[in-house]
């Protein structure tokens, strides 16, 4: 059974590199891809709209440099990453007393990629990402729920700016 599924990846592998797949984070010596232009941006603070979701927005900025820079800031960026962050909440799930039992809190985000030195904009963007919870009777179970949706929203929402980033780079370098 072993040796028919090392046939079978053998297979699938020579079946993708004949297609021209490639994957899209690759480190290679002799080609250093996406990931070297994603190392060269510097996230600047993530701005919202509301101060109460200045906490967020600091999430949002780590997240990004996780993704992003995962040896840290570069030294000297090649581009830096201006993103504005809004968060809208919605009551759902409303009882016949009128108290909420379920919320929705959607995440937004718009981004622009600009060039270091000139400052010009190479690339926008925007990305959204909808969680939703549950509002409990006992107002920390609630904060805590409301809390855990946001980071989710912000996990998903950085994910996909670095994968639209990347997909921005794949293309100048190819084309």
């Amino acid at each position: 059974m072993s040796s028919s599924r090392a046939l079978l990846a053998a297979c699938l592998a020579a079946a993708l590199g004949a297609c021209g797949f490639q994957p899209l984070y690759k480190k290679d010596a002799s080609e250093p891809g996406v990931t070297d232009d994603l190392a060269r941006i510097r996230i600047l603070n993530v701005n919202a709209d509301l101060p109460e979701y200045d906490r967020l927005g600091q999430q949002m900025h780590n997240m990004l440099l996780q993704r992003l820079n995962p040896d840290g800031s570069p030294a000297e960026p090649f581009y830096r990453l201006d993103t504005q962050l809004s968060v809208t909440k919605v009551r759902t799930g409303i009882q016949i007393t009128e108290e909420a039992t379920r919320a929705r809190l959607t995440v937004s985000v718009n981004f622009k990629l600009l060039d270091s030195t000139s400052g010009r904009s190479l690339y926008t963007g925007s990305e959204q990402s909808t969680n939703s919870y549950n509002v409990a009777d006992s107002q920390f179970a609630t904060l805590s729920a409301e809390n855990d949706a946001a980071r989710r929203a912000v996990r998903e929402v950085s994910d996909s700016i670095r994968l639209r980033l990347g997909l921005f780079f794949q293309r100048e370098r190819s084309g």
